[in-house]
Order: C-alpha cells, then structure tokens, then sequence
C-alpha cells in the first residue's frame, strides 16, 4: 500500500517539477528545452500559467504559429489575465500574413465582453444565478415583496449573461480553430499533392478547419476564402 502511495505522490508532483525545470531553462535562455519541460508539465491537465510560458519558449525559439496555440489555449483558461491577452496581440502581430482589416471597435467591445468569463466559469455564474432567481421568484410569489422580483430578473440576467459566454467558447470550440505551423504552406484547390496551389501563407496564420479528408485539411482563410492544406502543417488550439 505504501508503495502505491508514493507511486502516486510522485506522479502528481512530476508536473510540478517540470513546470520549475521550465522556469530554470527558460531562465538560462534555453527555449528549446524550456518547452519541452512545459509540455511535460501539462501532462496533469489544462493549465493557464503552463500554456502561457509554453507559449513565451515557443515564441523565443522562433516558432511564432505554435506561440499562438499555446496563448490561445491560455486565453481559454484565463481569459482575463493581461498578460496573456498582451502576448497573443504581439504574437499576431510578429507573423508574416498581415490582416488588412481590423475589427468594428462596437464588434471588438462586444467580443471582449463575451469573453470576460472562462467556459468554466460562465457555466457556473448561470447554473447558481439561474437557482438563486428561481428561489427569489419563489418567495416573491410568497411574500409579494418588490426587492425580491428585482432581484430574481437581476439574477435572471446575469444567469442569461452566463448562458451567453458560455454559448460562445463552445461556438468557438466547434469552428474547429487551428494555426499553421509551418514556416511556409502551399494552399492548394484540392486534396492531393498535384493540386493547383491558390497562395502562400506562413506560420502563425489562423484557419477554421471546414473539413478532413486523408493527410489534408480543407481550411477557411481569415476573409473568408479557403483551400486545402497537409494535415501536419496545422496545429488545433482545442
């Protein structure tokens, strides 16, 4: 039994130690390595403060499309933590295929709004605010007191809020969002080595991936035109 015990003690520390070695490799310039020992260290599940420094080590190594899958990754987990939102604009900002368009400031403010909470958290926030309005409405059909139906719509709206947030990682979640990884792709019209290629883009660029078929990928382009590329040269954020 106390084998076992120790066994398991050193399984769940093996993380930690890793996510340290990280630190101290990372610390030494050694970026390489330093990512390889924050992988390691996500071996014991999602971590935000694991996917943030895998991120920064990929960055420094120079592989910026594998930065941004990490950042984005750590963004899901801790969607309010500036440093993380900082690193991912500045990781965009550094790759080679430029947006031309920027978003609507009304858009962009609805979208940082609808990402204040994690998927995790929003879920919660509407589950306990959805009980409490319910209890409120309850003792208001009771008691008739106005404080308690302001309280149950107020509660109803925040439940609604949390709802919403939530709604909005999963849609995100089944766009199936992916990075090139590549230094450099070919976008090809169809799924064989052969195919006419379309255009060129370059690591970090960020696609939806529309569909799979054998070694290729059929991808959405940011602006809404798409192709097919290999398999390998995509990466998943989820």
């Amino acid at each position: 039994m106390l084998p076992q015990l120790i066994l398991t003690a050193v399984v769940a520390l093996a993380p930690a130690g890793a996510y340290n070695q990280g630190n101290r490799l990372y610390a030494r310039q050694d970026y390489a390595g330093a990512a390889a020992a924050y992988q390691r260290a996500q071996a014991a599940g999602p971590s935000a403060a694991a996917c943030y420094n895998l991120g920064n080590a990929l960055f420094k190594a120079g592989r910026v499309g594998q930065a941004i899958v990490q950042y984005r990754r750590a963004r899901y987990l801790a969607p309010r933590d500036g440093d993380v939102r900082a690193n991912l604009a500045f990781a965009r900002s550094y790759r080679a295929d430029k947006l031309l368009t920027a978003p609507e400031p009304l858009a962009q403010l609805l979208d940082d709004t609808l990402h204040l909470l994690s998927a995790r958290e929003a879920t919660l926030l509407a589950a306990v605010a959805f009980l409490l309005a319910a209890i409120a409405l309850a003792l208001w059909i009771v008691r008739r007191w106005p404080v308690l139906l302001a309280a149950a719509v107020a509660l109803a709206v925040v439940s609604l809020f949390g709802l919403v947030t939530q709604r909005v990682w999963a849609g995100e979640q089944d766009a199936h969002p992916g990075v090139v990884v590549a230094r450099e792709v070919d976008v090809l019209a169809g799924p064989e080595p052969g195919a006419r290629q379309i255009l060129l883009v370059h690591d970090g660029t960020e696609v939806l991936v529309r569909e799979s078929r054998g070694e290729y990928r059929l991808v959405q382009l940011p602006g809404g035109g798409g192709g097919w590329l290999p398999a390998g040269t995509i990466e998943s954020v989820y």
